[in-house]
């Protein structure tokens, strides 16, 4: 599993601690699970990762990109949760020359680094951004050919940095109505909702919000729908998504935003995946809008129309007409 003329062959970063990279084996597995987190807990619980692991500098990073380069990335998916972003991902995770990173955990750690590292983003941030998803997206099959990222919700926050570090590249943000997705976070909280959780990259919330956990979930969801409005006009290749626009939107917007050829058994493999629950796949979608919007208690509504009116306003005032 260590070849001596290639030691690091076979192995992808795990993730970063103290200025280093922790590699660890995948060999010729894929990252399959609809989460890279789901993937890598399997890779760690195995036998020889439990007892061996790699560790190098950053620079192997940008050396590996150079002398081993991954799949060109052909897709960005940004999104503001719970709104489709893991259907998307794994409609895209149907076609057969792609590798789909979804929600990979090393990234989010890069990207506080470089917050956090001015000196280090001013110098490498691109570079090891590109090296990073080198890195976890090297071809495993011979049919391999192209590599879709999903980001955390929160990255969009990062869209200058990763959209910088891949001119060109297509990219999506998907969106919904933000008094549903208040709603879903009032069920089940996300990482960003947790008060001051998200300091190292760079988002210091108002003074009076660490105590209010649904106020602070809607600040940081107006900080994502502006980070998205100002991608949209800083850097072309953007789509809006709307979960109303869901599944058909994925066959017809995504698909030809991102040069997809939908026919025959590729059409069907992605169609049976959309149809599916993503978080639910033993039960089919089915658009929750109007659940949502019922549930909605006051405090919901109020938070919302605090911190989210606005910038949801200005940034719908961005989208296309629909096709």
């Amino acid at each position: 599993m260590v070849s001596p003329q290639d030691p690091l062959r076979g192995w992808i970063p795990f993730y970063l601690k103290h200025d280093q990279v922790h590699w660890g084996y995948m060999g010729r597995e894929r990252f399959v699970e609809p989460f890279c987190l789901d993937t890598l807990h399997k890779l760690a619980g195995r036998p020889f990762n439990r007892l061996l692991r790699q560790r190098t500098g950053l620079e192997t990073l940008l050396e590996r990109a150079a002398s081993h380069p991954g799949l060109p990335v052909r897709g960005l998916v940004f999104h503001m949760s719970r709104c489709g972003s893991t259907l998307a991902a794994q409609s895209l995770a149907t076609l057969d020359d792609a590798v789909v990173l979804s929600e990979p955990p090393i990234l989010d750690t890069l990207l506080q680094w470089l917050a956090t590292s001015p000196e280090l983003d001013a110098a490498h941030g691109p570079a090891l951004l590109r090296g990073l998803l080198s890195a976890l997206g090297q071809p495993r099959r011979a049919e391999d050919r192209r590599l879709f990222v999903k980001t955390d919700g929160w990255h969009m926050c990062h869209g200058e940095r990763l959209l910088a570090a891949f001119p060109g590249t297509p990219w999506v943000f998907l969106h919904r109505d933000p008094v549903e997705v208040l709603v879903s976070q009032a069920r089940m909280l996300s990482a960003f909702a947790v008060p001051g959780g998200l300091v190292h990259h760079g988002l210091h919330p108002p003074m009076e919000l660490p105590s209010q956990p649904l106020e602070h979930s809607a600040w940081v969801l107006g900080q994502i729908l502006r980070a998205a409005s100002a991608a949209l006009d800083q850097y072309p290749g953007g789509l809006l998504l709307g979960y109303d626009q869901l599944p058909d939107g994925l066959d017809t917007r995504l698909a030809e935003h991102f040069g997809l050829a939908l026919d025959g058994a590729a059409l069907a493999a992605w169609q049976a995946v959309r149809a599916r629950d993503a978080k639910l796949p033993g039960q089919s979608f089915r658009p929750d809008s109007a659940d949502k919007q019922a549930s909605a208690t006051p405090a919901i509504r109020a938070a919302a129309a605090r911190w989210l009116d606005a910038p949801y306003a200005e940034l719908l005032r961005r989208k296309a007409p629909a096709a």
